[in-house]
């Protein structure tokens, strides 16, 4: 009789072991879940202040570099050779703001949406086309 009791007790363990293991894999799959649910959290910030980033700086050159281009043209001479002081000079700083903002925001909220390391290099090169804009329309105006 203590035989087959010792034989029905191990198959017990067995069972209770098998439990235990459903259960820790199971507190390992929701650890798991809750981790990629952190960094999906994450990574929507980062979009959410990459879109920021590219639609406030194209706001800014949208706003302030046709105006601060055409009020730098606007103290022009007679005899003034400069190219700001042209009707086609002070066309184009106006046109290289506003569609370089223009582009430069469409092209950066895609690169921030984007998975793909092209879209990240969209996204800098939208900044970076921002940055050449200012540029030079300031080397325009001086």
């Amino acid at each position: 009789m203590d035989h087959a009791r010792s034989l029905w007790a191990g198959a017990g363990t067995i069972e209770a072991d098998r439990e235990q293991e459903a259960a820790q894999a199971r507190v390992a799959e929701a650890e798991r879940a809750a981790a990629e649910q952190r960094a999906e959290r994450r990574l929507r910030a980062v979009r959410a202040v990459a879109v920021g980033v590219v639609w406030l700086s194209a706001g800014l050159t949208l706003m302030f570099l046709p105006m601060l281009s055409i009020s730098a043209g606007s103290d022009c001479g007679v005899e003034d050779t400069r190219f700001i002081c042209t009707g086609g000079g002070q066309d184009t700083v106006v046109y290289i703001a506003v569609y370089t903002a223009l582009v430069a925001a469409l092209a950066g909220t895609w690169g921030a949406f984007s998975s793909r390391l092209l879209g990240r290099a969209v996204w800098g090169a939208s900044l970076v086309a921002l940055g050449i804009a200012w540029l030079v329309n300031l080397l325009i105006i001086h």
